[in-house]
């Protein structure tokens, strides 16, 4: 999504900051805050105009995955950034091949002039030939600095302290931060899911409770209170999720252990956690004080071994995965009504889930949809039999531009990877024979040829999805042609089935019902397979009925 506050062909200087936790250990110097006026001072002193800050906050500078630098990097790709400029390479992050990418090829291939303050590098001024080596020391860095991380944390768990964050119901003493005290209005919900759980409540029964209730969710709980920042901010701050409320009914913590090193990383540059068997946890019996008896813990964790009762009946609907919610985008959920059979129908998935996210029910009859279906598609069976030229002009006529637009986008940037990826396998063959006549010593050539068959690999995965997106991109005219083909081997259909919908339909949406006059009015829009919906089909056809 483009920044809509820049206008058209306009260019900016953009200036990124970024601090992790763990630079945050390097002092004031390196705050978000200083790093800003650091850097726009520097800008306006040297007569960048346009200025435009970019902040990551608290994200680690392993990954490029962080909100402001995609957001920044959107702006790159659109060409409308003229200069980058930043504190030190550190900040702009610390995994060398990902960086390499980005000052060797990425900036320079949009003529964006990159300024790394602190490290003396500005592209304007020529090359610096030891900025890819910041780069391999920088996450060298890292890699320490996570090894350290690691000791500390193995120290600190043998002298019986949590290496983690206190859960929801605790927070830190402020006398003893390593020791956690009960935050008592969180413990109060927590002794009352437990209490619940005990009664015979399943976690979604619970989860729709507090959120009827309007608790808060534990992460904007921390928010809120200034415990600590949550990764992301919830869409419903009071949207209990079942999952959610297993993790608390499972967390021994509340009995007064301390369980470390229940997860793990696998990589460094992996940000996902991982389960770490029960045989690796390190526990400490009795540290801090209990919210839960372990006796009642104990008796819970006998209640989540019991599945839930499900209904008896494993039947499934015709029309599942084809239909979605026309408001918010979710998918129309089949729901069974044991006690009323005639009764099952679909509605919203969200709506069902109370999160917010839906305030309607889009409830549709399956009859009804069933002989709306059928219908439809006999119309269009009947109506192309007839009128085969009028229906491709009608089908070719609409959104032509649009798709040409984007078909024509999608084929420029794929030939540039192309041209760009041959151009790496010229490079290299240059580089090899460099180093055969000495005129390139062992060092540099592996360096320069790592980070072109880096560069290349990551190509090579582009092109490979934007060729797969490209080949779906045909024409309109092509697209009706083979709709066509899928009409001419078909008659009317008697009855709807599976097979019919999977060979007709691409999607249904299904708008939420309303009453006029006692009667019931409801939207319902067929999306076909390869031609999409057909929005001038009602009128087009009753014309030529019409006339014929």
């Amino acid at each position: 999504m483009f920044d809509m506050s820049l206008q058209s062909g306009e260019k900016i200087t953009a200036i990124y900051v970024r601090l992790s936790k763990e630079d945050e250990q390097d002092g004031e110097s390196n705050s978000i805050a200083n790093q800003k006026a650091f850097l726009v001072d520097y800008a306006k002193m040297n007569g960048f105009e346009n200025i435009k800050v970019f902040a990551d906050d608290g994200i680690s500078g392993l990954t490029l995955n962080r909100s402001e630098f995609n957001r920044m990097y959107e702006l790159i790709e659109s060409g409308m950034v003229e200069n980058l400029i930043v504190k030190d390479m550190s900040r702009l992050g610390r995994n060398y091949l990902e960086v390499g990418r980005l000052t060797e090829y990425v900036l320079p291939s949009h003529s964006i002039r990159f300024v790394s303050v602190n490290d003396g590098v500005d592209t304007a001024k020529g090359k610096n030939e030891f900025t890819p080596f910041r780069n391999i020391m920088n996450e060298w860095y890292s890699k320490d600095i996570s090894r350290k991380i690691k000791c500390s944390q193995r120290l600190i768990s043998k002298q019986g302290f949590a290496v983690g964050q206190p859960p929801y119901g605790y927070k830190r003493s402020f006398e003893n931060l390593r020791i956690w005290i009960i935050d008592e209005e969180a413990a109060e919900i927590v002794r009352l899911i437990y209490k619940m759980r005990l009664e015979g409540k399943s976690f979604n029964k619970i989860a729709e409770f507090l959120q009827n209730k309007k608790i808060l969710i534990p992460s904007q709980y921390a928010l809120e209170k200034g415990i600590k920042r949550p990764q992301k901010i919830a869409r419903n701050r009071f949207f209990w999720n079942p999952e959610t409320i297993r993790k608390i009914l499972r967390n021994q913590s509340y009995t007064g252990d301390i369980v470390n090193f229940k997860t793990y990383r696998k990589s460094l540059k992996l940000r996902k956690l991982f389960e770490n068997p029960k045989e690796n946890w390190e526990i400490h019996k009795n540290i801090h004080e209990a919210i839960i008896e372990r006796s009642v813990w104990e008796d819970v964790q006998k209640t989540i071994g019991i599945k839930q009762r499900k209904p008896k009946s494993t039947e499934k609907n015709m029309f599942v995965g084809f239909l979605k919610c026309a408001d918010c985008g979710a998918n129309i959920n089949y729901v069974i009504q044991t006690k009323s059979p005639q009764n099952h129908h679909f509605s919203c998935g969200n709506f069902r889930r109370k999160n917010g996210l839906c305030d309607k029910s889009h409830h549709v009859r399956i009859d009804e949809l069933t002989g709306l279906v059928r219908n439809y598609i006999n119309e269009i069976l009947v109506f192309t039999k007839d009128f085969e030229d009028e229906f491709v002009q009608l089908i070719t006529g609409e959104n032509q531009k649009q798709s040409q637009t984007v078909k024509k986008k999608n084929q420029e940037t794929l030939q540039r990877l192309k041209d760009r990826y041959n151009v790496l396998d010229i490079l290299f063959k240059k580089i090899f024979e460099d180093k055969i006549f000495g005129r390139l010593n062992e060092e540099r050539f592996l360096k320069l040829s790592s980070g072109y068959e880096s560069e290349q690999s990551s190509l090579k995965e582009q092109i490979k999805n934007l060729e797969q997106i490209v080949s779906k991109e045909v024409s309109q005219e092509e697209s009706v042609y083979g709709f066509l083909k899928i009409v001419n081997k078909n008659s009317k259909v008697e009855e709807l089935t599976r097979e019919v919908l999977n060979e007709f339909i691409d999607k249904i949406l299904v708008w939420h019902s309303k009453k006029i006059d006692g009667i019931k009015n409801q939207k319902i829009e067929i999306h076909y397979k390869l031609i999409g919906q057909v929005s001038l089909w009602q009128e087009t056809k009753d014309k030529l009925l019409v006339a014929k």
